[in-house]
C-alpha cells in the first residue's frame, strides 16, 4: 500500500462520485504496481545471489587453475625425462636378460659333458667353482632386473599422475569458461530486470505524487514538501494497546531505502507477517467501522476510535460476517482473517502515526 490506504479511503468518504472513482482506480494501479515490484525485487535478489555464487565458483576455479599451472609448469619436460629414464631402464633390463640367457646356455653345455679321465674331472671341478662365482653374479643381475622393473612401474605411475593432473587442469579451464559465460548471461538478465524495476519504481513514485497533489487540493492531506520527503506525522503518547495479530514486522513505518536502486521511499504503514496461516485479525481498540472495501481482490477495514484515531487493516482475505459498516467493535474483537501479510496503518487528523508506538507486538 505504501501508506496510501487511509488517504485513499478518506478521499472516497469525503469526495464526490467522480473523484472517488478516479482515486480508487489510482489506488488499484499503485497496489498492483507494488505487488509486481515486490515480486521483481525478489527475482532480482535471487538473480544477484546466483551471480554471487557463480563468482565464488569462478574465484575458486581460478585459484585451482593457478595452483595446477604452477605445479605443471615443466610437466611436459618432466614426462620426457621420465620416458628417457624408462627407455634406459628397459635397455638395461634387456642387457641383463641377455647376459642371464648366455650364462644359462653355457652352464647347460658344461653340465652335459661326460668325464672320461682325471683331466676332465679336474676341469669339471674348476667349472663348479666358476659356477659358484657366476651364481653370485646371476643373483645380482636378477636383483638388478627386479629393481629396474619396479623403477619402470614407478615411472609409469608418475607419468600417469602428471597426465591426469594435466587433464584436470584442462577440465577446470573448460568449466571456468562455461561458468564465466553463464555469469555473463545472468548479469545481462539482471541488468534488464533492474531497468524494468527502475521504470516501474519511477512510475509508481510519479503516480503517488500525482495522487498526493489531488488529495492536497481537496484538503484531505497536507501537501508534502518534495525536498523534505518525510511528511508531517503525529507523535502518539497514549497507552499502548494489543497488536491486531501475533507476528513479525517485515516492513517498518517511515522512510526506507529501496533495496535495489537505493531510492528513498516513505511508508505510512507497517507490514506484519503472522506466525500462523489464515490468522485472525483483531481490533486494536474499541470503535466504529467506518469503511469496508476491496483493493486488488483483498479486503480493507477502517475503524474510527476515540479521539479521531483511525486504524486501517488491509490485505485481508476474509471479513467476519458480524462486521458491517457502522458496526461497533470492542478491543480484541475478531474482525477478519489474513492469508499472507497484514498491512496495518494508524492515523490522526490526516497525519500518519507510527503503528509501533500504538501497539505492542510480539
Amino acid at each position: 500500500m505504501r501508506g496510501l490506504i487511509f488517504i485513499l479511503i478518506t478521499a472516497m468518504l469525503l469526495s464526490g462520485a467522480n473523484i472517488k472513482k478516479e482515486l480508487y482506480k489510482t489506488k488499484i494501479v499503485i497496489s498492483k504496481m507494488n505487488e509486481k515490484m515486490d515480486r521483481l525485487a525478489r527475482e532480482i535478489s535471487k538473480k544477484q545471489k546466483n551471480i554471487n555464487n557463480l563468482q565464488y565458483k569462478i574465484n575458486k576455479l581460478s585459484k585451482d587453475i593457478k595452483i595446477l599451472q604452477t605445479e605443471l609448469k615443466n610437466s611436459n619436460q618432466t614426462i620426457n625425462e621420465l620416458k628417457d629414464l624408462q627407455r634406459g631402464h628397459q635397455k638395461q633390463l634387456e642387457e641383463i636378460q641377455n647376459e642371464i640367457n648366455d650364462f644359462l646356455s653355457t652352464n647347460y653345455y658344461l653340465n652335459s659333458q661326460e668325464i672320461d679321465n682325471i683331466n676332465d674331472l679336474i676341469y669339471n671341478e674348476i667349472t663348479k667353482k666358476a659356477l659358484e662365482e657366476y651364481s653370485k653374479k646371476i643373483e645380482k643381475l636378477i636383483n638388478k632386473k627386479n629393481s629396474l622393473q619396479k623403477e619402470i612401474i614407478s615411472t609409469n605411475k608418475k607419468i600417469e599422475e602428471i597426465i591426469n593432473r594435466q587433464k584436470l587442469l584442462q577440465a577446470k579451464k573448460n568449466e571456468l569458461k562455461k561458468t564465466m559465460e553463464k555469469q555473463k548471461k545472468e548479469i545481462a538478465k539482471l541488468k534488464a530486470q533492474k531497468r524494468e524495476y527502475k521504470k516501474r519504481l519511477t512510475a509508481m513514485i510519479n503516480r503517488q505524487k500525482t495522487l498526493q497533489d489531488k488529495l492536497a487540493k481537496l484538503a484531505i492531506i497536507k501537501k508534502r514538501n518534495e525536498k523534505k520527503y518525510t511528511p508531517s506525522t503525529f507523535v502518539y503518547k497514549g497507552m499502548r494497546t494489543t497488536a491486531p495479530v501475533r507476528g513479525k514486522v517485515i516492513k517498518k513505518f517511515g522512510s526506507y531505502i529501496d533495496p535495489i536502486y537505493k531510492i528513498k521511499v516513505y511508508n505510512d504503514s507497517i507490514t506484519i507477517k503472522p506466525y500462523q496461516k489464515n490468522a485472525t485479525i483483531r481490533s486494536i481498540m474499541s470503535g466504529r467501522v467506518v469503511y469496508i472495501g476491496e483493493n486488488g481482490g483483498k479486503k480493507i477495514i477502517v475503524i474510527k476510535h476515540k479521539g479521531n484515531i483511525f486504524s486501517i487493516y488491509a490485505n485481508l482475505s476474509k471479513i467476519s460476517p458480524l462486521i458491517k459498516k457502522g458496526s461497533y467493535v470492542k478491543r480484541g474483537q475478531i474482525i477478519a482473517r489474513v492469508e499472507d501479510t497484514l498491512e496495518f496503518e494508524v492515523t490522526y487528523k490526516e497525519k500518519p502515526i507510527n503503528p509501533l508506538k500504538v501497539i505492542s507486538i510480539k
